[in-house]
């Protein structure tokens, strides 16, 4: 039997009758204590490692994953409030395009939140597809993606409800809308069509001059242009349309532009000073079109302060002339415009006067006949189609085309031959205060308009009419008559060859 312990560093023993004792190393017993703490002691790390990954991987996991149960009803509930969103979407599209007109623009809140929509309609349908492929583990993860795609969609409902109107006036850009046919016929379409190209994508052409006889619809069809470009959003920021009435000079030339854009220069009468400010003006424009409608002469764009259109400013000017040799002198791209063909001749008298007297049999040859005394000039075939509106007695239409030839006969000047025409129209207004009052119209300005109130009181101060009322009549019985024209603003306008005739009965009254 034998007892023993350790004492440092030597070990007692005890052994039968004798007691011994053996001494170790101190640094022996120290290793072997060592070894086994730090063991635990790595252990005890790793265990806590161990614990530390779990609970960050759980904390990870935790605030991803939620159990997917339900998570169907969900995406049921996103789709039905996307489509909700959808329709809004359509509907607010629906608003923009009627409220939009030229030279105004979307609001910027509505532009980002279509953008919106166009987003997250995209992520749903990505997260359709994602829930749609995926296993219960990983289903977990998107049920707190499809809770906020639905948070987003109500937020867009809610902001997409815009009670005030879904556009602004764009200031950056210049121009107006012109009144102009209602119905345009392929000929002219395809002239509109042809200038527009010149004016969109060749360079080549930078002044284009538009000339044709008195009456062909020269202006017309420039007011179509005009129009076009200011849809054209991505065409010319500026877009200015001038009426040079004859012998227009220098300064009112300066004036009539610098009026169009809203802009005041001085008053200052030295014509250069004016030309080097208008110039200014028109250079920090990025891209400008410059319209000029009957032009009578030709006039130096460096005078009047118009910086030459070049391939560099992107600049271009367009007008319109009786005249080849201003279109010529002016340097310009020349493009004639023809009287129109029968086809659109007849389309547009059959618009004006009602498609159901000319598929009258008895009317019908009689109106073909009146439609060739005027000579595919849209200005005389609106004029007499106006004229001979609602009347359906045959032998009125008879004595109407024999009115017409007696006006016309003998008479081989194109320019008289048209006031011949449009006397017609004139001689067949019944009333004689409204044949009266129609040539004092002449003496208004060719291209300022005329006030329809001033208009009325001048009748009445010349003692042509009696009062108001009747005044307002006779302008109705006029503009119906295509006589004179609404321009807007309560003003009217008097196209020149319908003013030169005018003039010319003045001579006639006042002769006799």
């Amino acid at each position: 039997m034998s007892n023993s312990h350790f004492v440092a560093g030597c070990r007692i023993s005890s052994q039968g009758t004798g007691t011994h004792l053996y001494f170790y190393p101190k640094s022996v017993h120290f290793l072997e204590m060592s070894s086994a703490i730090k063991g635990f002691m790595e252990l005890a790390e790793q265990v806590g490692n161990i614990f530390e990954v779990g609970n960050t991987t759980w904390g990870l996991i935790g605030n991803r994953w939620k159990l997917p149960g339900g998570i169907d009803r969900n995406v049921d509930n996103l789709k039905r409030k996307r489509d909700r969103l959808n329709g809004q979407k359509d509907d607010t599209t629906s608003r923009i395009k009627a409220e939009l007109r030229p030279r105004e623009r979307v609001k910027k809140e509505v532009e980002l939140w279509l953008e919106n929509v166009d987003r997250i309609d995209g992520e749903i349908s990505n997260l359709e597809s994602k829930v749609g492929a995926s296993g219960f583990f990983s289903l977990g993860f998107l049920v707190k993606d499809v809770c906020k795609k639905e948070e987003e969609v109500d937020e867009l409902i809610e902001k997409g409800g815009f009670s005030d109107a879904l556009v602004v006036d764009d200031c950056s850009r210049i121009g107006h809308v012109l009144p102009a046919p209602s119905l345009v016929v392929e000929s002219i379409r395809r002239k509109r069509d042809e200038i527009l190209r010149y004016l969109r994508t060749n360079d080549d052409f930078r002044k284009i001059g538009v000339y044709g006889m008195p009456g062909v619809g020269k202006t017309s069809v420039v007011k179509l242009v005009n129009n076009e470009l200011l849809k054209d959003r991505m065409g010319f920021d500026t877009v200015v349309w001038v009426t040079v009435s004859m012998n227009c000079c220098v300064i009112e030339l300066q004036d009539k532009i610098t009026g169009a854009m809203n802009i005041i220069i001085l008053e200052d009468k030295d014509e250069t000073l004016r030309a080097g400010m208008l110039s200014e003006i028109l250079r920090d424009k990025d891209k400008f079109a410059l319209i000029f409608d009957d032009v009578r002469d030709r006039f130096s764009l460096e005078k009047v302060g118009i910086p030459e259109p070049s391939a560099d400013n992107g600049s271009k000017i367009v007008l319109t002339t009786r005249s080849l040799d201003v279109c010529r002198r002016m340097d310009c791209r020349v493009t004639k415009l023809e009287p129109l063909p029968e086809v659109d001749t007849w389309t547009l008298f059959s618009d004006k006067i009602g498609r159901d007297l000319t598929s009258s049999a008895d009317l019908f040859p009689v109106a073909r006949s009146i439609v060739e005394r005027c000579a595919g000039l849209p200005l005389v075939i609106v004029t007499v189609a106006s004229t001979m509106r609602g009347e359906y007695s045959l032998p009125i239409w008879r004595n109407a085309l024999a009115e017409l030839n007696w006006n016309i006969q003998g008479i081989t000047d194109v320019k008289n031959t048209i006031y011949r025409q449009l006397r017609f129209s004139y001689d067949r207004l019944n009333d004689p205060r409204i044949r009266n009052c129609l040539p004092s119209c002449a003496s208004y300005g060719e291209d300022s308009g005329i006030r329809k109130d001033r208009l009325v009181r001048d009748w009445i101060g010349k003692g042509l009419i009696d009062d108001t009322d009747e005044g307002q009549a006779i302008v109705r019985t006029l503009v119906d008559n295509c006589l004179l024209e609404n321009v807007g603003n309560e003003r009217l306008q008097m196209h020149d060859i319908v003013r030169e005739m005018a003039q010319l009965i003045n001579r006639e009254l006042y002769e006799s």
